[in-house]
């Protein structure tokens, strides 16, 4: 069995209660030579199932009268359930679209923005303001197209406890699991925002908005529903963001923030995908910031203990050195929390 066909198999398994068309598609993709010589223009290092799906899905919603849209909720009202000919229409779309998916397969990236997960950063950085003097510099690590650096333009559901920003046409729901997390009625001030990725996304961009709405599994409707809303909000006020290195690049970005303003860093699941040196080396720069300037960082790593939850800790100067709190769990896609303090 090849690298491939395992990552096919493997996300077949991993999608099968949450989405029933990727995880047939995968099954089936993982067995056809010519779906699997498609997939292979995907550079080393990148998620070629994820990229190869959400390659067919951006390109079918500019062909919805294909046969293949009969399979997708998210263009087709009365989806149809996968069956005998389901993968026979998705390898048709795929080898007749083959030169407009390669190109797709080759530059893009599964670059998600789960909005949700502002309901974990709500009172994580409800948390950071409560201990900051004066109003946050937000920094946000590999945002894609910062719809998280927005997180104060939103409101939020938390098991029916309503905050944030009334006005917003955007209501996200959390559900908390345990704990008692910060959640003001009012997000926290923030002084200014900027994201900071190799590849970011512009959310005046046509083709970057759809391809934001392709990475959104079919079935996953509530999300897709709070993604469009998201980019509502974002077309009237983008975020800022600069096409850099979190390493290399990081230092400029902090330099420009004034010495007296508090700044709270943030990465929600990003590092996970970077080398541990990189990790380690990013590590020890800011934790050297800390010892400068008033300096928070809230940064996400994946449960280690076997479970499917994102850790978020809090790591900020206190005395004589550096002190790391364990401040909230949650689902990746922000479903839920549980607060840890």
């Amino acid at each position: 069995m090849s690298a491939l066909q395992a990552q096919f198999r493997d996300l077949a398994e991993w999608a099968t209660d949450s989405s029933p068309l990727y995880a047939h598609l995968c099954r089936e993709a993982a067995e056809d030579s010519d779906i699997l010589d498609i997939a292979a223009t995907v550079p080393e290092g990148r998620q070629a199932p994820h990229l190869l799906l959400a390659a067919v899905h951006y390109l079918l919603d500019r062909h919805p009268d294909h046969r293949l849209a009969e399979y997708y909720p998210s263009i087709s009202p009365e989806s149809r359930a996968p069956d005998d000919g389901c993968f026979p229409a998705f390898r048709e779309f795929c080898l007749d679209h083959a030169d407009a998916i390669r190109p797709l397969l080759r530059t893009r990236r599964t670059q998600t923005n789960a909005v949700r997960r502002s309901a974990v950063l709500y009172p994580a950085i409800a948390q950071v303001a409560s201990a900051a003097d004066g109003p946050l510099a937000l920094v946000e690590l590999g945002p894609s197209a910062g719809l998280n650096l927005l997180f104060d333009r939103y409101r939020y559901d938390y098991d029916g406890r309503v905050v944030g920003n009334s006005d917003s046409p955007v209501t996200i729901g959390s559900r908390v699991r345990r704990g008692d997390p910060p959640l003001p009625e009012t997000p926290p001030a923030i002084r200014s925002r900027v994201g900071l990725d190799r590849n970011p996304l512009d959310v005046t961009d046509e083709a970057d908005r759809d391809w934001l709405r392709a990475l959104v599994w079919p079935e996953h409707e509530e999300r897709r529903a709070v993604l469009d809303g998201a980019l509502t909000v974002a077309r009237d006020d983008p975020p800022e963001l600069i096409e850099g290195d979190m390493l290399d690049d990081l230092p400029p970005v902090l330099d420009e923030i004034p010495s007296d303003v508090p700044v709270c860093v943030v990465n929600t699941l990003v590092l996970y995908q970077v080398p541990a040196e990189l990790s380690e080396a990013l590590t020890a720069l800011l934790e050297a910031q800390m010892a400068e300037r008033q300096l928070h960082w809230l940064t996400g790593r994946r449960d280690l203990s076997g479970g499917e939850s994102v850790e978020l800790d809090w790591k900020r100067w206190s005395g004589d050195g550096v002190k790391t709190t364990h401040l909230v769990d949650y689902e990746p896609h922000g479903a839920w929390l549980s607060w840890r303090p």
